[in-house]
Order: structure tokens, then C-alpha cells, then sequence
């Protein structure tokens, strides 16, 4: 990832815990300070932040803490990206996932949060691969 001149960056790598979605959460609080975005805009990318780092906890690593979670928040005067990857090798079946939203099927056990996030941040990417599935979020300013 190159950064350009007016980005900045702040990673994060912790353990598999469900505590750490707070800590991820009050490092968005202290970015917020400096970010020109709306109490709404705040709200809705803290809940996405919420539901994308608990999916890796969970689902991805599965609550193991041998297992990291990756985070990296980075942005400029009109973009906030929040970069997630979990461990876990399996590759997940986000077109399944996606069917089941397309079918509104907002019961369903999987994609609950990927429904918020798509609804709340301006771009979701997933790419999974052999060292975790990743998911970048993008929110203009």
C-alpha cells in the first residue's frame, strides 16, 4: 500500500479476542478528532467497523488466539479505508453469501453484517486468500 502525501495510517495486529473490537473502536474515536466526517457518517462506519471485526474473531479465526487480527485505518481530507484481514485459510463463499442478502434473507446465519456494511460505507471489497480473507471498507468525507 503507498501512501500519497496527505494520507495517514494507523495498523493494528491483535489476537483473537472479541475485546479487541472495542480497542479498534476507540482508535476510530481518537481518528475521528481529526477527520472531517458527520456524527451519522461516524455512527454508521463504527457499527461496520463493529460487525467486520467481530466476523474476523468469530467466524474468520474462529476465536483462536494463536490467530491475529490485521487492521489498518488510512486516510486523507476526503477518504477513510479501513482495511481488515483475518488467518484463516478457508476461503469463504461470498457469491453464496451474497445470494442470501440478494434474497433477502436477512435472517439467515451469514451475512447479517455484510448487509450493514454494504449499506453503510460507500465501497466493500472481500478478498480472500491463502493468508485470510481481507475486506477493505471506503467511506467518503
Amino acid at each position: 500500500m503507498i501512501l500519497k502525501k496527505k494520507e495517514n495510517k494507523i495498523s493494528l495486529d491483535f489476537i483473537s479476542d472479541i475485546k479487541f473490537t472495542e480497542f479498534c473502536v476507540l482508535v476510530f474515536g481518537y481518528i475521528k478528532n481529526i477527520l472531517p466526517i458527520r456524527e451519522d457518517d461516524f455512527f454508521k462506519v463504527e457499527i461496520s467497523l463493529r460487525e467486520v471485526i467481530n466476523n474476523a474473531i468469530v467466524h474468520g479465526n474462529k476465536s483462536d488466539k494463536t490467530k491475529r487480527v490485521h487492521v489498518t485505518f488510512r486516510w486523507s481530507k476526503s477518504r477513510l479505508f479501513i482495511r481488515i484481514r483475518d488467518e484463516n485459510p478457508d476461503k469463504v463463499d461470498f457469491n453464496a453469501i451474497n445470494k442470501q442478502l440478494e434474497d433477502n434473507d436477512v435472517l439467515a446465519f451469514n451475512g447479517r453484517g455484510i448487509l450493514i456494511m454494504k449499506s453503510y460505507m460507500d465501497k466493500v471489497e472481500f478478498m480472500p486468500s491463502q493468508r485470510g480473507t481481507e475486506i477493505v471498507m471506503e467511506k467518503r468525507l
